[in-house]
């Protein structure tokens, strides 16, 4: 049996009709989806919206992931990447942690960095809020969870610079990240990659394990440093056997993920910038219960990690329902 890898291998697939591929380069769009300004059941005017079809929604149940072709136009996408610009090179201010490499330690020099990431955008530049690109997010998460109230829960900006071969992110598991399942029982989460550049095989687009998370079960991860102090990242083994489907996006696009779908990234191997904006929607109920426990996503914040590993029990689910009432009445 071959060796499990905690990175991502490399597959010879680099052309439509091979397996493990997909690309926009190489499909068509599908007709009932894409955008609309209107609510096709009353007919009357309505804020953007993003109409998913049904071959979508079955590809993010069943796959948990989706490509969301066109979702933005050059004139939105203008002005986004304009501030997404003023983050990258530091006009924007980002304290500690929140602005750092999310293939190193804590410690790497800006100039040496090979995924920036940029936590919580939205926080340290409140103009990005309500933007076109959260609008459109938010009625496809309202789509797909119909049934409840999903929020805007945090957003990220990354870049893989140019020949930086190291520019991977590891397999791994978004709820690997977050509080676990005993401590946020509903974890229904839709995650948007916006490609501000079109993503390649080359450049390092997303790759998937069709399937992986159908289960909801989170594989083991491991640090890839010495500890999560000394870097935010984490990965899972994946197996050479299991296979992997490479999700290319053309700019304005956008690749949709669930929570427990297993991914990954290679790194950039050409001479232009690979930029990606994300946001994530989750219930409205774990959005507060994540803020209850003092989670908010920065890697500045210090969270006591120890109170997810050592279990949660009935004094502990009373304190945090006792804390989320008290933020609801302080909000209101």
């Amino acid at each position: 049996k071959k060796a499990a890898k905690i990175f991502l291998r490399t597959r010879a697939a680099t052309a439509p009709g091979i397996p493990g591929y997909s690309s926009r380069l190489f499909s068509n769009v599908t007709e009932s989806s894409g955008r609309t300004s209107t609510d096709a059941a009353t007919g009357g005017a309505t804020s953007p919206r993003y109409v998913l079809s049904g071959e979508q929604k079955k590809s993010f149940a069943e796959k948990g992931y989706a490509v969301l072709p066109k979702f933005l136009t050059e004139d939105e996408l203008a002005p986004i990447e304009s501030i997404y610009d003023r983050f990258m090179s530091r006009e924007i201010k980002v304290p500690g942690k929140d602005f750092c490499d999310m293939s190193k330690s804590f410690d790497t020099a800006f100039e040496d960095f090979s995924i920036v990431n940029c936590m919580l955008p939205r926080v340290y530049y409140p103009p990005l809020q309500g933007n076109i690109y959260e609008t459109l997010a938010a009625s496809v998460a309202k789509q797909l969870f119909p049934d409840t109230d999903m929020l805007l829960d945090y957003d990220q900006l990354l870049n893989k610079r140019p020949g930086k071969e190291d520019a991977v992110f590891a397999w791994h598991q978004d709820m690997a990240y977050w509080p676990p399942r005993d401590v946020t029982p509903d974890t229904r989460t839709v995650t948007f990659s916006l490609a501000l550049d079109a993503t390649t095989k080359a450049n390092g687009c997303l790759v998937f394990l069709p399937g992986s998370g159908r289960k909801g079960v989170l594989r083991p991860h491991v640090p890839i440093g010495s500890s999560r102090d000394d870097a935010h990242a984490i990965a899972v083994q994946v197996t050479d056997q299991e296979y992997q489907e490479y999700v290319q996006a053309e700019r304005g696009d956008v690749t949709i993920h669930d929570e427990w779908v297993v991914h990954g990234s290679h790194g950039n191997l050409t001479q232009g910038n690979r930029r990606t904006y994300v946001v994530a929607f989750r219930t409205r109920e774990t959005v507060e219960r994540e803020r209850a426990l003092g989670f908010t996503h920065s890697h500045n914040t210090e969270f006591n990690w120890d109170a997810w590993i050592d279990g949660w029990d009935d004094t502990k689910e009373a304190a945090l329902l006792a804390k989320m009432q008290q933020q609801q009445q302080q909000a209101s």
